[in-house]
């Protein structure tokens, strides 16, 4: 990495192969494409009109999670992919029942759907401090469901929002440089509502609804081949 201000570390790495099923928490993963290597490179779609089915509108898909059998794979990467049912069961993603299974659960015809390979998808990036602000507002520890960054910052001295102010510059985390694109829509869960709880829902709703459902940042990576936690975070311009 270039000299440049360190400002933070990566603390939290985490994939998710399968849209919008949960992922995995990661200690290093490949970047390629100008995201993580195997990083949302399916979806569970509708059948009939092929359009993605969101958590939002059926929960119970967080509960299902999705991971590689390595986490340095960059190949033949379905071969590799195990889905974890509820019940803690793992099958090989081509095994031809999970996804009945959840369709007779969610009580509609479901597809698993192949991204297209040229396809990227931005990284998502949140810092500590936003998390914490998200935790007072929910007056409770949040639920590990709800963060789907892939990367967790804790800034130095940071406070909530503070990834914001990267947006249009360039960002170094270990060899790798991001460049921090947009804020995010899609890093944070706020409308998940599990049967037993201790932080209020409502709360949290109101907290992302005032940043017009804005939580973390959007990213994309120029330059580098690999991710680790606890990498330096550096400002690069």
């Amino acid at each position: 990495m270039e000299l440049a201000e360190v400002v933070g570390r990566l603390t939290t790495l985490q994939r998710f192969p399968v849209e919008p099923l949960s992922g995995e928490v990661l200690n290093a993963a490949a970047v390629s494409g100008g995201g993580l290597v195997g990083d949302r490179v399916h979806e569970i779609c509708d059948a009939a009109s092929r359009s993605p089915v969101g958590f939002s509108e059926a929960p119970l898909l967080l509960f299902y999670s999705a991971r590689f059998v390595d986490e340095l794979l960059t190949e033949n990467l379905d071969t590799w992919t195990r889905i974890r049912t509820p019940d803690g069961v793992e099958r090989p993603i081509a095994d031809p029942g999970w996804v009945p299974e959840l369709a007779a659960m969610l009580g509609r015809d479901l597809s698993l759907e192949s991204r297209p390979a040229h396809a990227e998808t931005p990284l998502r990036l949140i810092s500590r401090g936003t998390l914490r602000l998200a935790e007072r507002s929910y007056g409770a520890a949040l639920e590990p469901v709800r963060v789907r960054a892939n990367l967790v910052i804790e800034i130095h001295d940071g406070k909530a929002f503070d990834e914001e102010r990267w947006i249009g510059h360039t960002i170094g985390i270990g060899d790798t440089v991001l460049e921090i694109t947009a804020s995010s829509r899609d890093a944070f869960v706020a409308g998940y509502r599990p049967e037993v709880a201790y932080g209020d829902a409502d709360m949290l709703e109101n907290f992302v609804r005032m940043r017009q459902g804005c939580l973390g940042v959007n990213a994309r990576a120029i330059s580098g081949s690999r991710l680790r936690t606890g990498d330096p975070v550096a400002l690069l311009d």
